[in-house]
């Protein structure tokens, strides 16, 4: 039991001395970038959106870089590049140096997006009407052969002189 205790207070430790960390070298960046797997400081930040049919890809490329991770021996690195499909939180900390939040990120993946599922959509409403179409052509293909009209009439017929015996 003592060994868990000793365990989560060395957790608790570097836990707080990563906080602390963090407090002092916030104010040395321009902007904190947040993905699912970590959390990232940098100064200078691009950004790119590669929309596919299921999922958007995010590349993260940063200089620069304080990277919220406990275990690692150093966490101040020069470069970073992330690919991720998670949501990107990107905040820009300070101004200055002309550097803006709307030049890191990419240009134009609201109309990337909107094309990509307007082409999406046209698809499928186009693969519907091909269902549809094949659908009546197989209705009425089967509903105009002389067979089937016969066959309902001769059991109407039937059915009609059947009732008259009674």
């Amino acid at each position: 039991m003592g060994n868990s205790d000793d365990l989560e207070e060395y957790d608790a430790e570097l836990e707080l001395a990563l906080k602390r960390e963090y407090a002092d070298v916030f104010a040395l960046f321009r902007y904190c970038v947040i993905t699912a797997e970590a959390t990232y400081l940098c100064n200078k930040l691009e950004m790119d959106c590669v929309p596919h049919a299921s999922y958007l890809l995010f590349e993260l490329d940063m200089e620069d870089v304080w990277v919220w991770d406990r275990n690692r021996p150093t966490r101040i690195i020069p470069r970073a590049h992330v690919y991720t499909t998670a949501d990107v939180t990107v905040e820009q900390l300070k101004e200055g140096d002309g550097a803006d939040l709307g030049a890191a990120l990419p240009q134009g993946v609201l109309d990337q997006l909107r094309a990509s599922l307007f082409e999406e959509d046209e698809e499928a409403e186009g693969e519907a009407e091909a269902d549809v179409d094949e659908a009546e052509t197989a209705d009425a293909s089967t509903d105009n052969t002389p067979e089937s009209h016969s066959s309902s009439d001769d059991n109407a017929t039937a059915t009609q002189s059947g009732e008259d015996d009674a």
